[in-house]
């Protein structure tokens, strides 16, 4: 790990860590970070008494935190309940205890009185824990500025935070059009730039263009003259014709070089200076390995080492990355351009791009006037932190919490608590920043280390140290490996071969490929051929039954394959398929950026312009539409038959104006379902279809026309991005088998994951080797430790050498991601290409084209004194006992694996159905628009239509607390209430909220009268009981964790020829007469049911519906219970509202829910009449547990014959 260091790495016990100062936790890899995490969280809330709203915690993506804040609530559940058994049980604190927490608790237990005060802590950060700070460093920053306006220097009001992406676009087209459009062009720059325009521009600026990275001044292009002008002179000019003459310095006649030196010389004697005859006469010629090739090997003189010798080869580098540092001068004034025009655009737009808010923070806390003030204001409000996944942070982000933990005379204060690993800092390309994790650590006053696998088998971590050694494996970065030891969890379900365990998991698979110069012949068709290997051997392993884990047969579930890229992906997925083998892959990609998308727009774009014969065609040739070459060959033969297809298009683009794009993807689905299904990958391709079809049908009303709407469509599709946060809202789909297949993912998408089998095929290959050899942009570490990005300076050769340094360190880095993902078998290919120099040594300006692999292979067999090559590997596999090597697999390409999914429904091929009439899409409120006109629309305006009215004794007694809010009604208030609920806080919305009230009411036009200053006291304690109510056997709602529920749940799903007058037979038929009225607004169904439930929430083992009504019923409690409250729902038409509800969740279910089971699974319908729920048992709530035979039923009659499978 990190050396050197002040103090040295100590093996973590968190029962005896010190909770004051600094501390740096480093977690290798499966080692239990998480869980750690959890203990110092809890020690921090029982030892140092402070509470859950006072300990920051960050980690590096939304969806870590999310589940950070789940296991930090279930380490406080279980203290919780430990100490509850205690307390009522005066359970023996002495008795022995295999888990670590419950010792720890037994010892502290010990002190009088203890049990009980931990207790009550216990209870209030387990009903906290919603309201704790446990986000992202960027959702931290727009804490601070939300809660510390004036402290912080913010603007009031918040922002809305946007990616940067669109905005630098416009930056950067803002900057070619000032830059190219006005003035004459520069020579250099045109040839640079306008081959790949703006848009390469963008690409080379990448996460650069807001850094606040040191940036050296691109001043190589300019200096050139000075230094040809330095080697113009006439004494170099008649040095390098007396050495070009001098023949006992060449072999034989081995004159090239001798050439080169003439020509060089006639070139600078020439005034001016040609430097396209300069760089001609420099040219392959002047690497050292070539000198010395035409070296006599008596020479008086070895050239490469005479000085002018020397700088005639880094001229050579100079000249050959001109266009590199013409290019450079641009990419520095467009990332100019956009530091200073993101900001200035987002201020005047009301939004802040992530990394704005960063260096706002960073910024005012560096004020020399202000940032004291800041910095105490958070130190008194969080005087803990623990930093989750500390290695992929950066600077600016480090010194956020170093002024925040620092009090004015620069001394430590309160508790900072690091975590991370430094070996998997694999984001440099996202800004993070390893030198700051190194100064962090040198800064630390504890350095502690977890050193015991939890993930992986015993022999296969014992491979990996044996692989790694005592403190190699990753370069210069000064991060060495530290041998960890198994705990063995994995070895109680262990992977065997006819029942014995597998003695050496970790297997190299050598993969041929003879060195010439250093470059091994036909790179890329290894590449295709490597894919191919682990394909076969993947399918021979799933077919050989004598492996099992955990004595069941090995399946595609248990396997990953782990590349570069999403290219790499997409080809592994391919030649698996042709094998027979299930398989997912894509990972956390974009629905937008897929075959169905792409299939998607041509269909679009053709149907909006039918007329045109080519746009037609190229729909046409789509796997959607599925025609192949004969049928268009037969087309351009009978113009006549094409004609039909033309009218066809013209058809669904009258369809897609009239209804929709659903209606038209509805129509093309129903002539093409069955065959793209029937196709390879078909569940995915119509999975995303019908995703792709509901993000196109969300859009429409926001876009103009069907035009408008492919144009956005195309927007989307080109600006996707790589980055996660691009697609956060268009994230792809999984298929609930998924989990059944060999996954393929990225290796960078596959850090924090676990497999039990990992493949890693193109371990060998570094990706991109003509970019890696001349990079555009260089960012490295200094010999300060500080990292510099440098796009053109005068010394842009020798700093290309130490970003290609670093390049590899990142590679030894991601290597290291790679390896330690498996739980049971690790396969890694490897190619013996040469690379690494005989004495182990990489040169850095030749560390771009060196595989990671290659540097740990060498090192390990270095150490066991190994030869090179091949064989040398065998020979160091055989003495550590838990490492094989073999060749290819025997199997042939076009194997197929006699394989079929367990339980899986096999589709069958039927005929397309009869086009039906679509109508468009329904909803409860448009079923009984006819009967109920005053009814609006589902999001919970229809809750607060007008009762109808009923009969009312005039002896019924009011009841104030509900005359309180009897002037508060109508859609509106119905509309602001179902908001409050919707995106209140954990926390009581009275009175810590009341911002959230007024805002609410305010949106939906309604005001506070001047005479009911109280109104908004009143609205919030009543969301506030409703939300505290038991509502029978223990639940409320406020209990429930955000895993347990789900608000305003979305559904959509297709009712073909539905009769209404079926459903309402139906009905009556499984006892529940009068849900269906007799009249509805259509008799038939046909189109997309969809709709959006309050609350879809898990609790005791079942999924339930709930929904929220604000109706006013009556001045009396009576007026909301019993069979008054029943008569009002039957009056609403709510019980059908209800079982539609409970259809759509039992759909989702099923398709989501392994081992779905609707009797079991499948909880109730309730609903909350929230003006009266709670001021009496039973009063204000509606409950329907429906018969599972009667969802059953109804669901089937919504599938039709639609839905085949046998």
């Amino acid at each position: 790990m990190t050396t050197p260091a002040h103090v040295p790495l100590q093996p973590l016990d968190w029962r005896t860590m010190a909770l004051g100062g600094r501390t740096l936790i480093e977690a290798s890899a499966g080692t239990g970070k998480t869980w750690s995490i959890g203990l110092v969280y809890l020690r921090l809330l029982l030892e140092r008494d402070v509470g859950v709203e006072h300990i920051l915690v960050t980690t590096f993506t939304v969806a870590a935190a999310q589940e950070l804040r789940e296991r930090l609530r279930q380490r406080i559940v279980e203290a919780e309940q430990w100490l509850q058994r205690h307390v009522d049980d005066a359970t023996d604190a002495s008795a022995p205890t295999e888990s670590p927490l419950d010792a720890y608790l037994a010892e502290r237990c010990r002190e009088p009185g203890w049990a009980g005060r931990a207790l009550r802590r216990m209870r209030v950060a387990r009903a906290d824990i919603d309201r704790a700070p446990i986000s992202t460093i960027h959702a931290l920053c727009q804490r601070i500025q939300r809660d510390f306006p004036l402290e912080s220097g913010a603007a009031f009001g918040e922002e809305r935070l946007v990616v940067d992406e669109d905005l630098r676009r416009e930056c950067v087209e803002d900057f070619w059009r000032r830059r190219y459009l006005d003035d004459a062009v520069d020579a250099d720059e045109g040839g640079a730039l306008f081959r790949d325009g703006p848009e390469g521009l963008l690409r080379d600026l990448g996460t650069i263009a807001a850094s606040g990275d040191d940036w050296i001044e691109p001043d190589g292009l300019a200096a050139l003259p000075d230094r040809v002008a330095r080697l113009a002179t006439a004494e170099h000019v008649q040095e390098l014709r007396r050495l070009a003459g001098d023949g006992r310095l060449y072999d034989g006649r081995k004159r090239a070089l001798a050439e080169r030196l003439a020509r060089a010389a006639t070139a600078l004697a020439n005034a001016p200076v040609s430097l396209e005859a300069l760089a001609d006469a420099l040219d392959d010629y002047f690497t050292d390995a070539k000198i010395e090739h035409q070296q006599s090997p008596t020479a008086p003189l070895r050239l490469r080492e005479h000085p002018l010798v020397r700088e005639l080869q880094a001229l050579r580098e100079t000249l050959a990355a001109r266009t590199v540092l013409a290019r450079g001068r641009v990419i520095a004034a467009a990332a100019q351009a956009c530091r200073s025009g993101i900001p200035e655009r987002a201020q005047r737009r009301g939004v802040a791009t992530f990394a704005m808010l960063v260096d706002r923070i960073h910024a005012r806390l560096a004020d020399a006037v202000h940032g004291r003030v800041l910095a105490d204001r958070l130190f008194a409000a969080f005087p803990a932190a623990l930093i989750d996944e500390f290695q992929d942070t950066d600077t600016r982000q480090y010194a956020i919490f170093d002024r925040i933990y620092r009090d004015a005379g620069g001394g430590e204060r309160g508790s900072l608590v690091m975590i991370g690993d430094p070996k998997q800092a694999i984001y440099a390309f996202r800004g993070g920043d390893i030198g700051a994790y190194l100064a962090a650590s040198r800064q630390a006053g504890a350095r502690h280390s977890l050193a015991t696998n939890q993930r992986s088998a015993r022999r296969l971590v014992d491979a990996l140290n044996a692989l790694y050694g005592e403190g190699g494996g990753f370069g210069t970065s000064g991060i060495d490996y530290q041998p960890v030891s198994a705990a063995g969890r994995a070895d109680r379900q262990p992977y065997c071969i006819d029942g014995v365990p597998l003695a050496r998991p970790l297997v190299v698979h050598l993969f041929g490929g003879a060195c010439t110069d250093g470059k091994p012949p036909a790179l890329a068709r290894m590449h295709e051929l490597a894919l191919d290997d682990c394909a076969n051997d993947i399918a021979e392993r799933l077919r050989d039954r004598s492996r099992t884990i955990d004595g069941r047969p090995l399946v595609p579930g248990d396997v990953a394959v782990l590349v570069p890229t999403n290219q790499d992906v997409l080809a592994m997925r391919r030649r698996l398929r042709e094998r027979g083998v299930p398989c997912a892959g894509g990972g956390r990609g974009s629905v937008f950026d897929g075959e169905a998308a792409a299939d998607l727009e041509l269909l679009l774009h053709a149907v909006l312009d039918a007329e045109d014969e080519r746009a037609v065609r190229a729909a046409l040739a789509t796997r959607l539409l599925g025609a192949d070459l004969a049928a268009l060959e037969q087309w351009a033969a009978r113009p006549a038959a094409f004609e039909r297809e033309i009218e066809r298009f013209a058809e669904w683009r009258e369809l897609a104006r009239r209804r929709g794009v659903l209606a038209l993807l509805r129509a093309v689905l129903e002539r093409r379902a069955s065959a793209v299904l029937a196709g390879a990958d078909g569940e995915r391709m119509l999975t995303d279809l019908r995703h792709l079809g509901e993000l196109l049908a969300a859009e429409e009303a926001r876009q103009h026309g069907l035009e408008g709407l492919i144009a956005w469509f195309a927007t989307i599709r080109r600006d996707k991005g790589d980055d996660d946060t691009a697609a956060t809202d268009a994230r792809q789909l999984r298929i609930e088998s998924d989990a059944a297949r060999v996954q393929i993912t990225t290796i960078h998408a596959s850090k924090g994951l676990e497999y039990p089998i990992v493949y890693l095929p193109l371990a060998w290959r570094v990706q991109d080797l003509s970019g890696a050899r001349m990079p555009r942009v260089l960012r490295f570490r200094d010999e300060a430790g500080r990292l510099r990005i440098d796009v053109g300076s005068a010394d842009f050769v020798a700093n290309r050498a130490r970003h290609h340094r670093d390049a590899l360190d990142e590679r030894l880095r991601l290597l290291y991601v790679a390896l330690t993902r498996a739980v049971h078998a690790l396969h890694v290919y490897w190619v013996d290409r040469g690379c690494v120099p005989d004495d182990g040594q990489v040169d850095a300006a030749q560390a771009w084209r060196v595989p990671a692999i290659d540097v740990l292979i060498d090192a390990a067999r270095r150490r066991a004194g190994t030869a090179r090559g091949e064989q040398g590997v065998r020979e160091f596999a055989l003495g550590t006992a838990v490492i094989d090597v073999v060749g290819p697999c025997a199997s042939t390409p076009g194997w197929r694996a006699p394989y079929e999914e367990p339980d899986a429904p096999r589709t069958v091929q039927v005929p397309a159905p009869a086009l039906r009439r679509f109508e468009w899409q329904h909803s409860f409120s448009s079923m009984i628009r006819g009967i109920a006109a005053r009814m609006q629309d589902e999001a919970g305006a229809s809750d607060e239509a007008t009762a109808i009215d009923t009969d009312v004794d005039e002896s019924t007694i009011e009841d104030p607390r509900l005359s309180a809010l009897q002037e508060w009604r109508g859609p509106r208030f119905g509309d602001a209430v179902h908001a409050m609920f919707e995106r209140a806080e954990p926390q009581p919305l009275w009175p810590t909220q009341r911002t959230l009230i007024e805002h609410e009411l305010l949106a939906q036009g309604l005001r506070v009268a001047a005479g009911d200053a109280d109104a908004v006291e009143r609205i919030g304690r009543m969301i506030d009981r409703c939300r505290t109510t038991d509502l029978g056997g223990g639940l409320q709602l406020a209990a429930l964790r955000d895993g347990q529920r789900v608000v305003e749940f979305e559904f959509q799903f297709p009712a073909n020829e539905v009769s209404v007058a079926r459903l309402r037979t139906l009905c009556e038929q499984h006892g529940a007469p009068h849900v269906v009225p007799a009249v509805l607004d259509r008799p038939v169904l046909n189109g997309m049911l969809g709709g959006f439930i309050d609350l879809v929430f898990a609790w005791d083992g079942r999924y339930h519906v709930l929904d929220y009504k604000t109706n006013w019923l009556g001045i009396s409690l009576a007026d909301y219970s019993g069979a008054a409250l029943d008569d009002a729902m039957r009056a609403h038409h709510y019980p059908l509202q209800a079982l539609l509800y409970t259809v759509a969740l039992h759909r989702y279910l099923r398709a989501r829910l392994r081992g779905y089971e609707p009797a079991r699974d499948l909880g109730g319908s309730w609903y909350l009449f929230v003006r009266a729920l709670g001021f009496e048992p039973g009063s204000g709530l509606w409950r329907r547990q429906w018969p599972t035979a009667l969802i059953e039923a109804l669901d089937d009659e919504f599938a039709g014959a639609g839905e085949v499978a046998a």
